[in-house]
């Protein structure tokens, strides 16, 4: 049966009732514990165990990376006000670090502004090299308009003018030598002058040959290549002219990379500064509120656990918990809750709360929050789930500034509160499968085994439905007595189940089987499972050899339970001081039924 919680009730104190069968009239047998059914204010609660803790709770922890030594600290217990220093952790090593990072950083920026005044300066090399690149583009086109427009031409008129000027030549050093010739015959002149004016139209005639060479050429080589060089020219300056541009643009991305190199550089570099700068302002523990000095000492006491003591000298770690500092008007209890009870706990649910250190004062709470996953498991009982749950103290005139943290304390959860509830003490009713039984004295004394239907339990009571009246005696120790009746009840009710297992197997495979009809007797005989006669025979075995502890094949007094040892002489037919599988049958055989009422004391004849 599963204890949900404890009840509190006023229920009639168990007592014992003692009943008595008469054998001479004369003498009394005591025999049963028994208690009333009763009627009465039901209560389902449930309890655990807990630890205070300060609803408003300031952890004070170490964020200094690696580890770092507590140099002083103010002493546990201390009253402190926000914006107080209540620890200081070891930052020497910090410092010095610092101070090379400072050197780091001084080096980074010094690079980050060179990097930036070489971009500025390589975009102002950009704009003269690309003018430069585009004045001489526009210089060879104009030399090429110059060419085709003027100087080709001119050039032209120059070989003519040539070729005019040594056809004058020697058309006038023709007429001299046709003079010469005429007054060499009168003797005016002798031949060599004649001959001096001969020689004079053949050097004209050659000079008017050269001139015209001089224009051919000039037209066929002279003008055709100067001006394949001028356009040549205007390509390659046109060409120049974007080789610059790119170039420009290469080298720029170069001095703007590096100057974005430089740029997160000192931001990393900083940025480390600043860490270090934060991480020696982190060795200083201010107070963030008013409170009370507690060390974060929770491990401190398991062998084992590498957690130190805190205290001056204590090194730590990162992130480790050093002080805290709760608020004692706001308290709360942290408990946990096993896995059968977390159904009924939600938020709201009204609890009673007694610590340990003042039992005399019982403090009201409420449930503030419960965890939706379980907490870790102990590695003592890995299969045990329990969820975290917090119950917040509510002020109801009582003193909760002397409560501390860490003191421990019962939590008594009302789940339920009902008047005028039909109930029977836990330990009377007898679950076996998904009944229940409960076993009542009747009026001449005689144990009557009863199904019931139950509602609630707590942890002394259970709701009764059905199956009971009012200011019935109930026997409170059925086990004791009925055991080998309850045995049999558990072994009847395992046999039926199983029958009816076989009995809906049996019929899913007529209507899931193949289309072949199977012979009525072997069909029943195979789905309907063992005939009686095998189960009977199988259930006897089993009780023997339950009862048989040594295995030697037959049972003796010593083996019987304390209940069935009265009735051993007339179990053992054949007086051998052992009761055989035949025996065992013969009695089983004679049994009464499960529902039947039995002799006084719940003794089989």
């Amino acid at each position: 049966m599963l204890v949900m919680g404890i009840a509190v009730l006023t229920v009639p104190a168990i007592r014992k009732q003692f009943f008595s069968v008469f054998s001479s009239g004369s003498k009394k047998n005591t025999t049963y514990i028994t208690d009333q059914v009763s009627r009465g204010p039901f209560r389902v609660t449930v309890t655990e165990k807990g630890q205070l803790d300060s609803l408003n709770n300031v952890t004070l922890t170490s964020k200094v990376k690696g580890y770092t030594t507590i140099i002083s600290i103010v002493p546990e217990g201390t009253m402190v006000k926000a914006g107080d220093l209540v620890c200081e952790l070891d930052s020497a090593i910090l410092v010095d670090k610092e101070k090379q990072q400072q050197i780091q950083v001084t080096q980074a920026e010094a690079e980050l502004k060179q990097a930036t005044e070489n971009v500025a300066i390589q975009k102002t090399q950009n704009d003269s090299d690309n003018s430069a690149a585009e004045l001489a583009f526009e210089l060879a086109e104009l030399d090429l308009e110059k060419f085709e427009q003027g100087e080709s031409q001119r050039d032209i008129n120059v070989k003519q003018g040539a070729i005019t000027k040594a056809q004058e030549d020697l058309q006038r050093a023709e007429e001299t030598f046709e003079f010469s010739k005429r007054i060499a015959k009168k003797g005016y002149k002798n031949q060599n002058d004649v001959e001096a004016d001969r020689i004079n139209v053949v050097k004209a005639q050659i000079d008017l040959e050269i001139a015209k060479e001089d224009l051919a050429v000039e037209k066929d080589y002279v003008q055709k290549r100067k001006l394949r060089e001028l356009k040549a020219d205007v390509l390659e300056k046109e060409r120049d002219q974007e080789r610059v541009r790119r170039k420009g643009i290469a080298t720029l991305a170069q001095f703007e990379a590096k100057l974005k190199a430089g740029q997160l550089t000192y931001e990393v570099e900083n940025s480390e500064l600043e860490r270090f700068r934060e991480q020696i302002l982190a060795c200083k523990l201010i107070a963030p509120q008013n409170g009370q000095v507690v060390y974060a000492n929770q491990d401190s006491g398991r062998r084992g656990s590498g957690e130190d003591v805190i205290e001056e000298g204590t090194e730590v770690r990162e992130r480790q918990a050093i002080i805290q500092l709760p608020d004692f008007s706001l308290m709360k209890v942290d408990a946990r809750i096993h896995e059968s009870k977390i159904s009924m706990i939600q938020e709201g649910l009204p609890v009673d709360i007694r610590v340990d250190a003042f039992p005399e004062q019982t403090y009201l709470g409420e449930v503030d929050q419960v965890s939706s996953v379980p907490i870790s498991s102990n590695w003592m009982r890995p299969d045990l789930k329990e969820y975290k749950a917090s119950i917040k103290i509510i002020p109801n005139g009582a003193d909760i500034t002397k409560l501390k943290p860490g003191l421990t304390a019962e939590i008594e959860i009302r789940i339920e509160e009902r008047d005028n509830v039909l109930q029977v003490p836990v330990q009377s009713v007898i679950t076996i499968g998904t009944q229940h039984y409960i076993f009542v004295l009747g009026p001449d004394g005689e144990a009557v085994r009863k199904s019931i239907k139950i509602g609630q339990a707590s942890d002394t009571t259970i709701e009764i439905l059905e199956g009971v009246e009012q200011d019935g005696e109930v026997i409170l120790n059925p086990r004791t007595h009925f055991a080998d009746q309850l045995i049999d009840l558990e072994e009847q009710m395992a046999l039926e189940r199983k029958e009816q297992a076989n009995k809906q197997s049996a019929g899913g495979q007529r209507k899931t089987g193949s289309a072949k009809t199977q012979a009525p007797g072997k069909a029943g005989g195979k789905s309907s499972g063992k005939k009686p006669g095998k189960s009977s025979a199988r259930d006897k075995g089993n009780l023997l050899k339950r009862l048989d502890k040594n295995s030697d094949g037959k049972i003796s007094k010593e083996e019987l339970p304390e209940s069935m040892r009265e009735r051993f002489s007339s179990m053992d037919a054949n007086k051998d001081g052992f009761i055989t599988a035949e025996e065992l049958s013969k009695l089983q055989g004679k049994r009464p039924p499960s529902g039947g009422q039995r002799p006084s004391g719940g003794k089989r004849p």
